[in-house]
């Protein structure tokens, strides 16, 4: 492709960046969620940081392994037990049929 040729999209883009560039409340405002987002993922990071603490911590004391203690606090949160058992449950029976 010939450097000198744009594509419809580089075209609207350039023309959005203009746009945004040029309007000084548009920057603020995307300048503000940006470091909110940036916030909002600092956050989530230091929790996933904390959850893992929280599985390994465990495990070592109650001699769990880490996996299955990782399922049974997601299940936990989720408050999804009967629909785990409902799936295991079907899991065995497709099982079962296949192999039998």
């Amino acid at each position: 492709m010939n450097d000198t040729k744009k594509t419809f999209r580089q075209y609207k883009l350039e023309n959005i960046i203009k746009m945004v560039v040029n309007n000084p409340k548009d920057r603020e405002t995307i300048l503000n969620a940006m470091k909110e987002w940036s916030n909002s993922a600092t956050r989530a990071s230091a929790e996933k940081d904390l959850q893992k603490n929280i599985i390994t911590d465990l495990a070592d004391k109650v001699d769990v392994e880490k996996k299955y203690l990782n399922k049974l606090a997601t299940m936990y949160h989720n408050q999804n037990f009967a629909q785990f058992q409902q799936e295991r449950e079907e899991i065995e029976e497709l099982y079962e049929s296949i192999t039998s």
